[in-house]
């Protein structure tokens, strides 16, 4: 029989406009540091200033993999959307 753990949850941040690659990446890496044994799952589209693709990442645990992909559409909005899966995420 499967039980459910109520301490797994998600979280979803939706940020508008550009980010900054770098600071994302510092940000993301000090996250796992402290809490990637608690972080089951992430993954995201970021919206990368200066660049016309978007940045798509997903993570297991303490492993992370992103690259450019698709190009923004003309007129499409430009934001960041990122997801985490774990447990006691508050």
């Amino acid at each position: 029989e499967h039980e459910h753990d109520n301490s797994v949850s998600s979280i979803s941040i939706i940020q508008p406009g550009n980010v900054d690659l770098e600071l994302v990446q510092k940000w993301v890496g000090q996250l796992l540091q402290e809490k990637g044994a608690q972080i089951y799952r992430m993954k995201g589209v970021l919206s990368i200033s200066n660049a016309d693709e978007k940045f798509v990442y997903q993570a297991v645990h303490m492993l992370f993999r992103g690259n450019f992909d698709d190009k923004w559409e003309a007129g499409e909005p430009r934001e960041s959307k990122l997801v985490f899966i774990g447990k006691n995420l508050d």
